[in-house]
């Protein structure tokens, strides 16, 4: 096997992980979403209609704003989906262009690495000291935990995608 099947072939098979990935959070994230705009319009009928709004609709919204948003980061890694402003760097030699990409990705990285372990070590915070929504006391803990995951999974992705490339 040459060299570059093995490289076709490892490709393919991240393909495969990936998309797999990819598939999980973006139903997953879409369910929350829907979940959200049901709750929210919910919430805003009886309101107005029935003078009978949800309660804790503010606290639930919260919670699953959260869960987007853990969501959503890995998902927009996999899908190449980053903002990146490269007009100058395309003016540049392709050999100078690689070494601006690859520091801009390890940029990303130590960036998202630094958000997850905020977010951990807040998420351990607010479960210590109690944290909770106004109304209904959902604990905010898990909110940061999933916030964590999605920074460290979306650090994760950029680094192989980086290689894997």
């Amino acid at each position: 096997m040459k060299d570059d099947d093995f490289a076709l072939a490892s490709r393919s098979n991240a393909a495969g992980w990936l998309g797999w990935v990819e598939r999980c959070l973006v139903i997953f994230g879409g369910a929350a979403v829907f979940a959200l705009m049901i709750l929210s319009v919910s919430d805003a009928l009886l309101r107005s209609f029935l003078n009978a709004p949800i309660f804790g609709a503010n606290d639930y919204a919260q919670v699953l704003l959260s869960f987007v948003v853990a969501a959503s980061l890995p998902a927009c890694v996999i899908a190449g989906r980053l903002i990146a402003i490269d007009t100058l760097v395309l003016m540049m030699p392709k050999k100078l262009q690689a070494v601006f990409d690859w520091g801009a990705t390890l940029l990303g990285i130590c960036a998202l690495v630094y958000l997850s372990w905020r977010a951990f070590k807040s998420g351990g915070e607010a479960a210590m000291f109690g944290e909770t929504t106004l109304l209904l006391q959902l604990p905010f803990g898990p909110s940061y935990y999933a916030l964590a995951a999605g920074c460290f999974a979306s650090a994760l992705l950029m680094f192989f995608q980086k290689v894997i490339r």
